[in-house]
């Protein structure tokens, strides 16, 4: 089901399956901030819950017994409840059932708040165990931005700018050739100039940005977006060859290596796996500012 919230700057529609984000725009304005490909009604994985990336063989390992869970976890394929709802925000809930113990054999809730704060879009995640034992997770969003914003311009007039210095040395993951991104990597490390052959075999990855904003940013019009990451502990970047989007994602707790590697099917001990004991609340959140 579609929802929609509004400010007197901002419109924003939301789709309680997946919670998937589908159009973020200025009042009275035509242009979308989300890509959304007409032909497909359902894009998935717009929220990465408790699992970000994969497992070996889809399986992990925890108190002596396996598990089996898919990629990003099972959100991703779940219709939320609306708990709150008001003319600028909207909170959507998931709580454990008999499937989700199944593969994560934990009692919880988890809610996304979606609100128009002034000019710009929060995205918070709430997670409360509910379980007699501690409970380890992660979480992260794949929103896809519109890339390019207007008619007439390309993908590769665009560029990722940084608050601060980045350095390529900060990258733990990469599909694509690195060699694509280092030459698209400005020398002062602020900047690096999308192309498509960064992605020519999927994403890239940052870990302990020194950046707490990203843009996306084009030299020949002044569109783009503004991100607070919020202290994500990843920042992922991904598209499709030819496709006019790309993904600026937020990830907090860990990710899959690559190659994947048995640590990442002892979920107790994956690297940067958060956690919280009973009846405790974990909170995080990113915000995306549409530039026009």
């Amino acid at each position: 089901m579609k929802n929609i919230i509004k400010n007197s700057s901002l419109l924003f529609e939301s789709d309680s399956y997946n919670v998937e984000p589908w159009v973020l725009s200025f009042a009275g304005d035509d242009v979308n901030y989300f890509w959304r490909p007409i032909e497909i009604k359902r894009l998935g994985t717009a929220v990465c819950f408790p699992l970000i990336g994969s497992v070996p063989d889809n399986k992990y390992l925890y108190d002596g017994k396996e598990y089996s869970m898919g990629m990003h976890g099972f959100a991703q394929n779940r219709e939320f409840t609306i708990s709150e709802q008001g003319e600028s925000f909207i909170t959507y809930e998931l709580v454990d059932d008999d499937s989700t113990y199944q593969q994560f054999p934990w009692h919880f809730n988890f809610k996304l708040k979606y609100a128009l704060e002034n000019d710009s879009l929060k995205t918070e995640y709430t997670i409360e165990n509910r379980d007699s034992k501690t409970l380890f997770f992660s979480v992260g969003g794949h929103p896809r931005f519109t890339c390019p914003l207007l008619e007439g311009s390309n993908f590769e007039d665009y560029y990722i700018e940084f608050e601060k210095p980045e350095s390529i040395s900060s990258i733990v993951k990469s599909y694509g050739p690195m060699g694509e991104i280092e030459k698209r990597f400005s020398s002062d490390g602020k900047r690096i100039n999308l192309s498509y052959a960064m992605f020519s075999e999927g994403c890239f990855c940052f870990s302990s940005c020194n950046s707490s904003t990203v843009y996306l940013k084009s030299d020949k019009n002044s569109r783009g977006i503004s991100i607070d990451l919020g202290g994500a502990d990843h920042l992922q970047f991904w598209t499709r060859p030819d496709s006019p989007f790309i993904a600026i994602e937020p990830f907090f707790g860990s990710i899959s290596s690559l190659p994947i590697e048995a640590i990442d099917g002892d979920w107790v001990n994956k690297p940067n796996i958060l956690h919280i004991e009973q009846g405790e609340i974990y909170t995080c959140s990113f915000s995306v500012k549409p530039l026009r």
